[in-house]
C-alpha cells in the first residue's frame, strides 16, 4: 500500500519533528496553528490533540510512545497529563529521570524499542513498562541519540547515513521492518528532527530534497 509523503513546516521551520509526535494512534502537536494543524490533520487522517509538555512546545524532542504507552518528561505537569489520559488509549508515564529528551533517546515501534545506553537499569525497565514492547539499550552509529538518529514505523526504518552496514541490519531485524539510510532537510543526518512517519503517511520538512523524499517514500511505503 502506497502511503503519502508532504513536505511541511511548522511555524516556518523545517524542524517538524521537534514540535509533534506521531504514531499509527495519535497525533501531538504543540500548536492549533493553521495551516499546519489542518495540514497534518489531513495528512495522518486524524484530530490532532495539542498540548505542551511542561508548557515546552518541544513535544517531538520530550516524548516517546505506540500503541501501548506515552512517555513525558518528569516535569510534564499534572493538567497537561491529565488531558493526554484523555485523549490517548494506554499508559501515560512520567518517566522519573535525568534524561529528560525521550524523542531523541528513545526509538519505538509497536515491536520494539532501542534506548539510549545512558539510561540506568531501573529506568530501562520502567520504559519496558510503559511501552510493552521488547527494549534493548545501545547506540546509533556511535551515539546514544538513538531517537534523533533514526525514525521507525510499523512498516520502515529510516536511518543516520553513518549508520554501519551491520548496525542497519540489526535494527531491521530487532524491529522487524526493512531499514535504510538517508538525510533529511537538504542533507541534515538526524533523521527524526525533520520527519514525521506512520504506517500510511510521512511528513517531512519543507527544505527535504525530491531525493530524500524517495528515500522517505521506499523506506516506509515500497
Amino acid at each position: 500500500m502506497q502511503g503519502k509523503v508532504r513536505r511541511l513546516n511548522f511555524s516556518g521551520s523545517s524542524n517538524i519533528g521537534a514540535f509533534c509526535r506521531v504514531t499509527d494512534y495519535w497525533l501531538l502537536l504543540a500548536s492549533n496553528r493553521e495551516p499546519t494543524q489542518r495540514a497534518l490533520e489531513d495528512l495522518f487522517e486524524m484530530p490532532p490533540i495539542i498540548t505542551t509538555l511542561g508548557d515546552s512546545s518541544l513535544v517531538g524532542i520530550l516524548s516517546a510512545g505506540n500503541v501501548n504507552g506515552l512517555l513525558v518528561p518528569h516535569f510534564t505537569l499534572d493538567e497537561e497529563i491529565k488531558a493526554l489520559s484523555s485523549s490517548i488509549e494506554g499508559s501515560i508515564v512520567s518517566l522519573k529521570s535525568r534524561l529528560t529528551a525521550l524523542g531523541n533517546l528513545v526509538l519505538v515501534n509497536d515491536k520494539a524499542a532501542l534506548v539510549s545506553s545512558e539510561f540506568t537499569r531501573e529506568e530501562v525497565q520502567a520504559i519496558q513498562d510503559a511501552l510493552d514492547v521488547e527494549v534493548e539499550a545501545g547506540t546509533v552509529a556511535g551515539s546514544n541519540l538513538v531517537g534523533s538518529y533514526c525514525t521507525v514505523t510499523n512498516r520502515g526504518l529510516l536511518a543516520h547515513t553513518g549508520i554501519s552496514s551491520p548496525e542497519l541490519e540489526h535494527l531491521s531485524d530487532f524491529f522487524g521492518v526493512p531499514a535504510d539510510v538517508s538525510t533529511i532537510n537538504c542533507g541534515v543526518p538526524y533523521v527524526s528532527i525533520g520527519l514525521l512517519a506512520t504506517s500510511h503517511a510521512a511528513a517531512a520538512g519543507f527544505e527535504t530534497t525530491g531525493p530524500e523524499l524517495m528515500a522517505i517514500s521506499q523506506t516506509f511505503f515500497a
